[in-house]
């Protein structure tokens, strides 16, 4: 029977590995993902999200060109204030913006509650069926808007 080979901790395994590929620079980079509000304040971090990071240019969506403008005209400031938060000695050297529509709507559609129709019903006896068809999903918000939408199409 051959002789079992020497056990080598995993965790030295991931070291070697790390430093092999120098992922330990790059997770450095990264970790202005973790720290975003922290990094660029919460107005900023309210209209942006960091995407990714292509070499050492970090993609930033932007909720609209109103605000790409005006983060484009603090380029260097924020470019400053980013590096001043990443971790190892790789540091971002460039910034680039693009527009998610998505992040301005966000914020709002979170903070006002669905319309309430207060209308009767078309139909009771559907309008309950409809209502036990809904119930098997779990989220509340998506059941009344479902429900609002079923009403708005049954009048």
């Amino acid at each position: 029977m051959a002789a079992p080979e020497k056990i080598i901790r995993i965790d030295s395994l991931f070291a070697e590995l790390f430093k092999k590929k120098q992922w330990d620079k790059r997770l450095g980079l990264h970790a202005v993902f973790l720290d975003w509000p922290q990094v660029v304040g919460p107005e900023i971090a309210e209209r942006t999200e960091p995407q990714v990071i292509r070499g050492t240019v970090l993609w930033i969506a932007v909720s609209d060109s109103v605000w790409m403008q005006q983060l484009h005209l603090q380029k260097q400031a924020l470019l400053e204030q980013i590096n001043a938060n990443v971790r190892g000695s790789e540091k971002i050297s460039d910034i680039r913006f693009q527009i998610k529509a998505a992040l301005g709507e966000e914020k709002v559609a979170v903070d006002s509650p669905p319309p309430v129709d207060f209308s009767p019903p078309a139909d009771l006896e559907a309008q309950k069926s409809f209502e036990l068809l809904i119930a098997a999903i779990g989220d509340v918000e998506l059941q009344t808007r479902l429900l609002t939408l079923w009403r708005k199409a049954h009048r």
